[in-house]
């Protein structure tokens, strides 16, 4: 259980929940500051001093144990097993109800939530002294950081154009905040998707990696895929392929979709995309769409990947699923071939949707049939035949 004591200054609470504990920091940590200050993902991420030295570590202490009695800055050295491994912090830099958090974790600590156990501990003791909103900044990419805040419910915006300075440059930034009210529960607000590997006959599905890139760049020449997928650049290349892994990283930490490539099981070579999209968190509703490489195409691969990630997403959750109610799928009423897909993979009609294609050439909008797909009937289901 959480609780808490003084520490031998008297100004620093000591906070444990039995196995992470807040505890003041102290001159003879200095060592331990500087070995974790002096791994490269600090460099990257933060803005302490780099190459980061015994005098910075002792200032930070005397720094941080002035703050303390002024009240402006609350920090705390996170200590698992009775060695320190980092620390964490409450800011008021302008108004005392506002605070901003910070924390770091040494190499041999990460990975293994810590820092959520920690932020579980000095959110509450903040709200006790007052804060009524806390906020987090990260520069973009920095995943670690971000899992830690959303563990603990804050609720993210970004990316935003130009939110930090980084070591002499401006970055784009995500922005989290959250409310120490009555309502806190210190739990994520949203699920966070994963690209989990699914193996199925014909076609393997799993995240999108950076050697994927030339593979995106062939499949969105292609005329084709240009005609049926909306908003595809003229000239698109490695520049979008790269932004589009960004999104798709984006989306799946928003809960709003999550993403696969779909490849051959033995070769691993990306052959398509297949995404569900949560359409209602409320109503469990999503919706699975597609793109096939043109070396993939013919044999059956999209059928079978659209049919592994609507299972996905149809599957109770404490079966690995995602356990949504109903999964739906739209092709354009010209478009026959993914129809078909469909249609194989198992989908059953559900309809038209009416003037909501626009095609790429500004031609007079076309209709969309509609299929779906609902946990049920994935009892008289089994994995779509290729070819």
């Amino acid at each position: 259980m959480p609780g808490s004591s003084s520490s031998s200054s008297g100004l620093v609470p000591l906070l444990t929940d039995g196995s992470v504990t807040l505890r003041e920091l102290r001159e003879d940590d200095a060592e331990t500051i500087v070995a974790y200050c002096n791994d490269p993902a600090m460099e990257r991420w933060t803005t302490v001093p780099w190459p980061y030295r015994r005098e910075h570590a002792l200032e930070y202490v005397a720094a941080g144990r002035r703050a303390w009695a002024e009240g402006s800055r609350f920090d705390f050295g996170l200590e698992h097993e009775g060695r320190l491994v980092g620390a964490v912090d409450l800011r008021r830099p302008i108004l005392p109800a506002l605070a901003e958090v910070g924390f770091a974790l040494a190499p041999e600590a990460r990975g293994r939530g810590l820092m959520s156990r920690a932020l579980r501990l000095v959110l509450p003791w903040g709200a006790q002294q007052g804060i009524q909103v806390v906020q987090w900044r990260a520069n973009v990419g920095n995943w670690a950081s971000r899992r830690a805040a959303w563990s603990v419910g804050f609720t993210v915006e970004g990316p935003l154009p130009g939110l930090l300075e980084h070591r002499g440059t401006i970055v784009d930034g995500w922005l989290g905040s959250m409310r120490l009210d009555a309502n806190l529960t210190l739990a994520p607000a949203h699920p966070w998707f994963e690209p989990v590997t699914i193996t199925g006959r014909a076609v393997k599905l799993r995240a999108a990696r950076e050697s994927d890139v030339p593979r995106f760049v062939q499949g969105h020449a292609d005329p084709a895929n240009k005609f049926w997928l909306p908003g595809i650049p003229a000239s698109y290349g490695e520049a979008d392929a790269r932004r589009h892994l960004a999104q798709d990283a984006e989306s799946a930490a928003s809960g709003q979709a999550v993403s696969w490539v779909f490849t051959d099981p033995e070769l691993d070579v990306m052959l398509g995309e297949v995404v569900v999209f949560l359409r209602s968190a409320r109503d469990g509703q999503g919706e699975v769409g597609y793109w096939t490489h043109p070396e993939g195409r013919g044999r059956g691969l999209a059928t079978e990947a659209a049919f592994l990630a609507t299972r996905h997403a149809l599957l109770p959750v404490e079966e690995g699923g995602l356990g949504w109610a109903n999964v739906g799928l739209r092709a354009s009423v010209d478009n026959v071939a993914s129809q078909r897909v469909a249609e194989k993979a198992g989908f059953r009609g559900a309809g038209i949707d009416r003037g909501i294609r626009r095609p790429p050439d500004g031609g007079p909008r076309g209709d969309l049939v509609k299929y779906d797909m609902v946990p049920a009937d994935l009892a008289g289901l089994d994995l779509p035949t290729a070819g």
